[in-house]
């Protein structure tokens, strides 16, 4: 309510401003022949500063607080998406690029606020200033309001025909703005590609025409704009010139007194203005419309994976784990996995081996319910996990990503994820205990040095010894590792296994990998291929068996040559 008061207040003395403007100007010619005296000037004067001082407090706050309401709305609206967004499952992700996601918090969220900021700022100035210019011409003239009247009509046949057009060129620029958006993230994110493949001039290429064609719509959008200001302006001038001419005859002709005569003139110019103003509230209303219909979708989108109705705190979890017949696929008709079935004791080890595209990352991406199988289930210590809360779900479950993700700050920041309440000590544990030591002495600022974007001032090594810190803080029942050593030395490798192994001594321990030797020591092996487990058992048993694993185990000791 604050804002729509101050804007009363400002219109209210600034409509004072102008009759004491009228009478001063009445008063000066009816005083003629030096009536005016200095104490009556310095009344003016005195008068009119107050009223001009009292205008400029009004405007300040009343601009203050309309931006602060639209900051509060820009704000709310971002940190709803946010918090929506964060809480969608894995396939809202894969449907979504990050870009625009990124374009709807960021310039969305912004032209829904200025909609509510700055526009609400005009429409209601120039609603107040439509409305009283409007009363004050009718009641200096009906016959001059009815003159100003015919033309002002006139302006819906440009709105209805223009505003048609500006909806389809404002959505035609915020298309072209996100598809920008998403290439220039594309490119800056995989530069190290696009160098690789001296791709450079290709992607500038890209760019630079994906760029234009923003430029184009935009250009096209804001002559749109420009030529219904410009119909409605001509028609404005019509429209004065028109008023002016019968506000003249009719004060020749006796039928109107000169104070109602500079009333129309001073009025009707403020009048056309306000009309005109309004030309940049349909401006903002077409971007925030077309905004809100990026927003809406996501906003109303509810994630597949939900909460389950039983509570399972990672204080009790066991660890055992069960696949029974799990059948999955991310794109219909396309089978991942099928017929899936096997268990793993509490605090035992296994190992999951195959070639690249056998689903082993699947196994894992459907333990932490990313997804939900297709058919089939998954138990956590006899639950079916679809019944257990996701939180206490995925907080029993360590899991580290073949492709390892630190977000931006400190290396005490990143291992300090795994469990935010944390000490420095239990830090430094965790990154003894990854055989991470020599990370620290390497790096500028040890546990304070700033990783970069995603990790990138850290080698491959060194933000899988960081990953693997941050799971160990955790500190869950089940440690699941997808491919976490494929970037380390075999020396390094072989020290992060036999630490894993005493810290995982209690755990239930799910290893991924292509080097049989990171798991050749797991209580049960899984041999995945195409999808289906094709052999299991021990490390010893399946070298002599001569299947699938064996012939693995032959290439990587070079004991054989063919599979």
């Amino acid at each position: 309510m604050a804002p729509l008061a101050f804007s009363v207040l400002s219109f209210s003395v600034h409509l004072s401003e102008g009759f004491f403007l009228v009478s001063t100007i009445k008063t000066k010619g009816q005083a003629a022949g030096g009536a005016n005296k200095p104490s009556g000037l310095f009344r003016t004067l005195t008068l009119g500063s107050m009223l001009n001082g009292l205008d400029v407090w009004a405007r300040y706050h009343r601009g203050r607080l309309w931006r602060r309401l639209g900051q509060s709305v820009q704000q709310k609206l971002r940190n709803g998406l946010i918090a929506r967004i964060e809480n969608q499952d894995h396939a809202f992700f894969d449907r979504n690029a990050t870009a625009r996601l990124m374009n709807l918090v960021t310039q969305d969220a912004a032209g829904v606020g200025e909609l509510v900021g700055r526009g609400g700022e005009l429409a209601v100035d120039k609603a107040l200033t439509i409305v009283a210019c409007g009363f004050l011409l009718i009641t200096a003239s009906p016959l001059i309001a009815l003159m100003a009247a015919l033309p002002l009509l006139l302006l819906t046949l440009p709105t209805r025909y223009f505003g048609r057009k500006s909806v389809t060129a404002y959505a035609r620029r915020g298309e072209l703005a996100g598809q920008f958006n998403e290439m220039i993230e594309n490119s800056f994110s995989g530069i190290s590609d696009v160098k690789s493949f001296t791709a450079e001039h290709l992607e500038q290429q890209r760019l630079s025409d994906c760029g234009e064609a923003w430029c184009e719509a935009s250009q096209e959008a804001a002559s749109v704009s420009a030529l219904d200001s410009g119909i409605s302006r001509g028609i404005y001038s019509i429209g004065f010139s028109l008023t002016s001419a019968l506000g003249g005859s009719l004060l020749a002709a006796g039928k109107i007194t000169e104070r109602q005569y500079m009333r129309v003139v001073y009025m009707f110019p403020r009048l056309l203005d306000a009309l005109g103003g309004l030309e940049e509230v349909t401006r903002l209303y077409h971007v925030a419309r077309n905004a809100a219909e990026r927003i809406t979708p996501v906003l109303e989108s509810r994630p597949s994976i939900r909460n389950g109705p039983k509570r399972h705190p990672r204080s009790k979890v066991r660890g055992e784990i069960v696949f029974e017949k799990v059948k999955f696929s991310y794109t219909p008709g396309v089978v991942v996995l099928d017929d899936i079935s096997f268990q793993l004791g509490p605090g035992q080890t296994l190992g999951i081996v195959g070639k690249t595209g056998s689903g082993k990352s699947t196994l894992l991406r459907l333990l932490m319910r990313f997804y939900d199988v297709d058919s089939g289930r998954i138990l956590l210590d006899g639950t079916d996990i679809r019944e257990l809360e996701l939180r206490d779900l995925r907080s029993s479950v360590a899991l580290v990503s073949q492709d390892v993700h630190l977000f931006h700050g400190t290396v005490y920041d990143n291992v300090l994820y795994g469990q935010p309440r944390a000490g420095e000590g239990a830090v430094l544990e965790a990154l003894s205990e990854a055989k991470a030591d020599d990370l620290l002495q390497a790096l500028p600022g040890g546990l304070q040095a700033d990783v970069g974007e995603r990790g990138r001032k850290l080698s491959g090594g060194q933000k899988q010894r960081v990953a693997i810190a941050r799971a160990l803080l955790k500190d869950a029942p089940v440690l699941a590792l997808d491919e976490v050593t494929s970037h380390l030395d075999y020396e390094t490798e072989a020290a992060v296994q036999k630490s894993v192994r005493n810290v995982a001594a209690h755990r239930s321990l799910i290893t991924v990998a292509h080097r049989l030797s990171t798991i050749r020591d797991s209580d049960h092996i899984l041999v995945l291929d195409n999808g289906q487990i094709r052999e299991q058992g021990r490390h010893d048993e399946l070298v002599n068996t001569g299947g699938v694993y064996s012939a693995l185990w032959g290439l990587q000791t070079g004991t054989s040559q063919t599979l």
